[in-house]
């Protein structure tokens, strides 16, 4: 049986912990802890250090104990949750995207260092551009922050001051009465002196045609080296994950289920992976582990792929459709599906666990899954929740 819930002394929150067994989301995993907190984040958590910092849907950041999951600190970065699709840790640095901002909080201290309200989401909108779901990459002394808009952002870790940001500018074939029509960049990638960009660019006003973009900057300048529009046409906000590299190819996934890589050199499409089934919105972008690229295939399907050549290796089903961003480690493979969070060998793609959320019944498991040294930490509703890896 799981431990009884007590009342926590830090935050005046309960607190729970347990070795043996989850109560509600019993199916195959050991919970290390399980606490309290306030409604529920999108953005992963980071861990570093022996922390790792949680979002939470009040917009405070929680830095948390990794063995026991018991703050060290809780900083309010705003009234919104904390909906960016990842929190880093670089340099001493908490950074974090919200909603139309982004922070930097002293990893030890919880003092808030800067807040980036990201560029105009249009020309004379006067409105931030949106980060939620936006994925942010950073180097040791940069982090950058893909918005709508689109734009992206070279912040400097401890200032918070923009060191440059770079925007599309027009694109051919626009006729909006007041300029571009809407675009947006949601995921960014460093690798080497390149950073790499997906962009969504509506061609009509309404959106209901849109096509995507691969983009690679010059990492200390942010000046554009080239850009690829993807051979595809869809709606609404077509691409959000970031890229991931191998060798000369940069992989991208859209939310219609395409894979496609780019030979950086060539620009060309080096090779294509789509689904001719595929129905479904796959909110998980491309991960990368060694030779092997994971995707949610968009019919319910989870694929590790050749990274050199596309080539299906393994195919594991599942119910429906991912709703956060797929966890690969050296062992395992870890995705969401609403209140279900499936566990899968990364070698074979066998199903290892499918966990129900822990002590609620709200199917909800609102962050992608972060782990560090055994253990796996994600966010459901109303909590952060630890389990070891299995």
């Amino acid at each position: 049986m799981a431990e009884r819930c007590g009342v926590g002394v830090i935050l005046g929150l309960a607190s729970c912990s347990s070795q043996n067994s989850l109560g509600p989301g019993e199916g195959g995993v050991k919970e290390r802890w399980y606490q309290p907190q306030a409604g529920w984040a999108g953005a992963r958590p980071g861990v570093s250090d022996g922390t790792v910092y949680f979002g939470t849907g009040n917009g405070h950041i929680v830095a948390r104990n990794v063995t026991t999951g018991v703050p060290r600190w809780t900083t309010r970065v705003g009234p919104d949750p904390v909906n960016g699709a990842n929190i880093l840790v670089r340099g001493g640095v908490v950074i974090a995207p919200v909603r139309n901002y982004t922070v930097g909080i002293d990893a030890q201290t919880g003092v808030v260092l800067w807040n980036y309200p990201s560029p105009d989401d249009f020309a004379g909108s006067g409105n931030p551009g949106q980060v939620v779901r936006s994925r942010i990459d950073s180097d040791e002394g940069t982090v950058y922050i893909p918005a709508w808009g689109a734009s992206v952002s070279a912040v400097d870790i401890r200032t918070g001051t923009a060191r440059w940001v770079w925007r599309p500018g027009p694109i051919a074939g626009d006729t909006g009465v007041a300029g571009a029509f809407r675009s947006g960049s949601m995921g960014v990638h460093v690798n080497g002196e390149t950073v790499f960009a997906t962009m969504w660019h509506f061609l009509n006003q309404q959106g209901g045609i849109s096509e995507a973009w691969v983009v690679a900057l010059e990492r200390l300048t942010g000046v554009e080296l080239w850009r690829v529009k993807l051979p595809y046409q869809g709606s609404g906000t077509l691409i959000h994950g970031a890229p991931v590299t191998y060798g000369q190819l940069v992989i991208v996934h859209t939310l219609s289920g395409r894979t496609y890589a780019i030979d950086r050199n060539t620009r060309g499409i080096a090779w294509e992976f789509t689904v001719p089934s595929a129905r479904l919105s796959t909110n998980a972008q491309t991960e990368i582990l060694g030779d092997e690229v994971y995707i949610d295939g968009g019919d319910s399907n989870i694929y590790a792929l050749n990274a050199a050549n596309g080539t299906v290796r393994w195919t594991a089903p599942f119910a429906s459709q991912t709703t956060t961003d797929i966890l690969v480690t050296q062992r395992r493979v870890t995705f969401t599906e609403g209140g279900t969070l499936y566990v899968l060998d990364r070698q074979t793609g066998a199903r290892i666990a499918a966990v129900s959320q822990p002590r609620t019944h709200d199917p909800l498991f609102s962050s992608p899954a972060a782990y560090a040294d055994g253990l796996v930490f994600v966010t459901v509703a109303e909590a952060a929740w630890c389990f070891e890896e299995p």
